[in-house]
C-alpha cells in the first residue's frame, strides 16, 4: 500500500491553550492523498524545530553552499516581542506561516514528502482531543480585544554565560534579559533576544525578582548528559537566515549545570 503524500495544508487560525501553560497554537488543516482531512495545532516553536531539521538534512537545498541554490522557504522570524502581547505576534505570523507551509509542500517530493514533513503534519493523539476554546480570529472578528485575554512574555535575566551547542539554541551572556516564549519540562527553554531566538537551558536563567521558578529549579536536578535536546540537529551548522550570530563566549554555564 503506498504512503500516503500531503495535497494542501493551510493555516486557520490561532487558538490559546492554558495547559501546560499559556501559549498559543497555529490551527492547521491538513488535507492527504487518501482523501482524508484532519486539523492539527503546532506552536512556533514547533515549526522552528522542523525547519532546523530541513535544513541540517538539505543543506544545499537550504543556500549552506550557495545562496541561489536554496529552494527551501524561510520561517517567518524574530518579531520584535517586547512591548508586544504574545497574541499579537502570534496573529502578525499566520499568514506568514501559512505562506511557509505552502511552499514547503510545493517543493520536490524528495523534501516535502520526507519523513521530518510528514511526521509533522501527521495527526498526534494532543490533536484529537483539543481544548475547546475559542480561537482567536472569531474574538477579533467580534472586536472586543479584551476578550482574547493578552498575555505579555515573562523576562529572565541569563546569570550565566551559554555558548551554543546546536544550531537550534542560541549563546547567553550573563546579565542579558531575554522573554520566554516556551518553557519546556525538559529542561530547555524557548527564548528571544533582542537579535534572535532558540532554545536555551533553563537553568542558567532566573526571574528578575531572583527567584528561579518551579521549572527551572526541576531542570537544575538532571544532569547536562542526560538532558534531551528539544530536537536532534547537527551541531555543523548555524542559521543566519533566522537569527544572527550567537552571543559571548566560553560557555561558562555549561560549567555551571555540571
Amino acid at each position: 500500500m503506498p504512503r500516503k503524500s500531503i495535497l494542501e495544508v493551510k493555516v486557520l487560525d490561532v487558538q490559546k491553550r492554558r495547559i501546560p501553560n499559556k501559549h498559543y497554537v497555529y490551527i492547521i488543516k491538513v488535507t492527504w492523498s487518501n482523501g482524508s482531512t484532519e486539523a492539527i495545532y503546532r506552536r512556533y516553536s514547533k515549526f522552528f524545530d522542523l525547519q532546523m531539521q530541513m535544513l541540517d538534512k538539505f543543506p544545499m537545498e537550504g543556500g549552506q553552499k550557495d545562496p541561489k541554490q536554496r529552494i527551501i522557504p524561510f520561517l517567518p522570524g524574530k518579531i520584535l516581542f517586547r512591548r508586544s502581547h504574545i497574541r499579537d505576534v502570534a496573529i502578525k505570523r499566520l499568514i506568514p506561516i501559512d505562506e511557509y507551509c505552502k511552499a514547503l509542500i510545493q517543493l520536490p517530493p524528495y523534501i516535502s514528502q520526507c519523513d521530518e514533513v510528514l511526521q509533522f503534519f501527521e495527526t498526534r493523539p494532543e490533536d484529537l482531543n483539543p481544548p475547546k476554546e475559542e480561537p482567536i480570529g472569531k474574538k477579533r472578528s467580534g472586536g472586543d480585544l479584551a476578550a482574547a485575554d493578552p498575555m505579555v512574555l515573562e523576562q529572565y535575566v541569563v546569570v550565566a554565560d551559554y555558548q551554543k551547542q546546536e544550531s537550534s539554541e542560541i549563546s547567553l551572556y550573563a546579565g542579558q534579559v531575554v522573554d520566554i516564549i516556551e518553557k519546556n519540562e525538559s529542561g530547555w527553554w524557548f527564548v528571544s533576544t533582542s537579535d534572535e531566538q532558540g532554545w536555551v537551558p533553563a537553568t542558567c536563567l532566573e526571574i528578575q525578582d531572583g527567584v528561579q521558578d518551579e521549572f527551572s529549579m526541576q531542570s537544575e536536578e538532571v544532569p547536562w548528559r542526560y538532558w534531551s535536546l528539544p530536537r536532534h540537529v547537527a551541531r555543523r551548522r548555524t542559521l543566519g537566515d533566522l537569527y544572527t550570530s550567537g552571543w559571548g563566549q566560553g560557555g561558562s554555564c555549561r560549567d555551571f549545570l555540571c
